[in-house]
């Protein structure tokens, strides 16, 4: 069987998947626009520190104080952290400038300072980590550290709040989507609904009257379409098979009729009778079997029920075929317990046992035909040539013989048994036997 998807997941899945996409796109350049932003901060705070360093020097000609040779780090605390205080306030705790003008006073730097040329520099000390600027002027180089540790804490803060942010936006969309599917498709499921409820009558109001999104419209009204069309090949074909019951009927009746007659003339040679019996039997069948073909060609399954004793039902459908057994030499077995009741339509029961047990003595050449039943199942075996099993599936279909060699038939008496079976529910299974030869099992359901 085909493994079906849900439509809905679909909807949901595609309307999920862009906005992911759209989610990580938008947080991915949200990050790298805050990470620039950052940085082009940092620099500038750094620039401001160390104008304010060359203007101190100009001024007093020296420095805050002669370098020293570690790093300093101030941490700022949390309560003053939660006070906001003004950019200066901070940045005095994080920045610090140094000034060496000969070698002996660079050789008093600290270490990660020492080497570095003039322009921007990321400097790690310890677990911390500064921006630095170098700015030489003549034989003096003046040095500007500044502790990013608070701008990286943000950047942390940032990007956690972005992740969240999107996934709470993902999950929303996800949700949104789940619900625009279910209204999507909500449609396609009443029109599904419908369309189950559909009779062979014409209807006052159509599908497409009940939707007004173009495309599920566009659906209904070849629904209403489709619907219309059978409708007319119904009516014709009641039409039709109504005629053939009339008159098929009629010239069947009158066979029937001028047979009884002539069976009650006294004069009537014995080998006439004979075949006025054979007549009249021959009637009785063809006016079952039309009425099991308008039985099939107005689709009514099952029609009326009636209580049969399957042993006398056995015994017509034995002598419908013995002629053509004892022709062939085969021998014909019952074995049908009395007293076994089904109820089912007589006639569909006679033609799908006539027509099984027409097949059985087609493609068997020697040997005999036993027919035997327990409560609702009847077995019908053969010894036959036999049928492959993977050529069992298509001795239901019309056109097809399972031994081409035999110019007998046209293929249609399977066919037949399988539609009456399906229609009135009962089940049918074909098997090659191991000793040779064909088992047939049908199922009367209750």
């Amino acid at each position: 069987m085909l493994a079906r998807r849900s439509l809905r997941f679909k909807f949901t899945s595609a309307f999920t998947i862009a906005g992911l996409v759209l989610v990580l796109s938008h947080a991915i350049v949200i990050f790298h626009l805050n990470r620039q932003q950052e940085a082009q901060l940092i620099d500038q705070i750094v620039s401001d520190e160390m104008e304010d360093l060359l203007q101190s020097y100009l001024r007093d000609g020296a420095g805050d104080g002669p370098p020293v040779e570690q790093m300093q780090y101030y941490a700022v605390r949390p309560d003053t952290e939660a006070l906001s205080l003004r950019k200066w306030f901070r940045v005095s705790w994080l920045a610090r400038g140094y000034v060496a003008s000969t070698p002996a006073e660079r050789a008093r730097l600290p270490e990660e300072l020492r080497a570095l040329e003039p322009g921007f520099h990321d400097v790690h000390s310890g677990s911390n980590l500064y921006r630095v600027e170098v700015r030489e002027i003549g034989e003096t180089r003046f040095y500007l550290t500044y502790a990013v540790a608070l701008h990286v804490e943000r950047g942390y803060k940032f990007t956690v709040a972005l992740i969240l942010s999107a996934g709470l936006t993902l999950l929303l969309t996800t949700l949104i989507g789940l619900w625009l599917s279910g209204r999507l498709t909500r449609q396609i499921e009443d029109l599904a609904s419908r369309v189950r409820q559909l009779d062979g009558q014409l209807a006052d109001d159509t599908l497409e009257n009940h939707y007004r999104e173009r495309e599920v419209a566009a659906l209904a009204a070849a629904f209403d379409g489709y619907r219309e069309r059978t409708v007319r090949l119904l009516e014709r074909e009641r039409a039709f098979t109504a005629d053939v019951s009339h008159e098929l009927r009629t010239p069947l009746t009158a066979i029937q009729t001028g047979s009884e007659l002539l069976l009650d003339e006294p004069g009537l040679p014995a080998k006439g009778r004979e075949q006025v019996e054979r007549i009249a039997r021959g009637a009785a069948r063809l006016s079952g079997l039309v009425e099991a073909f308008l039985l099939l060609a107005r689709e009514q399954a099952g029609g009326e029920r009636d209580a049969i004793d399957l042993l006398e039902c056995a015994e017509q459908a034995v002598d419908s075929v013995r002629e053509r057994a004892q022709a062939k030499g085969l021998t014909l077995a019952l074995a049908v317990p009395a007293g076994i009741v089904v109820h089912a339509p007589r006639n569909a029961l006679q033609v799908v046992l006539s027509n099984l047990l027409g097949n059985a003595v087609r493609y068997t050449e020697s040997g005999g035909i036993r027919l035997s039943a327990s409560d609702q199942t009847v077995e019908i075996v053969d010894t036959g040539c036999g049928v492959e099993p993977g050529k069992i599936p298509d001795l239901f279909r019309r056109f097809r013989r399972g031994d081409v060699r035999s110019g007998e038939g046209f293929g249609l008496g399977l066919a037949i048994v399988k539609r009456i079976c399906e229609q009135i529910g009962w089940r049918i299974g074909i098997e090659p036997r191991p000793e040779g030869g064909t088992r047939v099992l049908l199922t009367l359901m209750p």
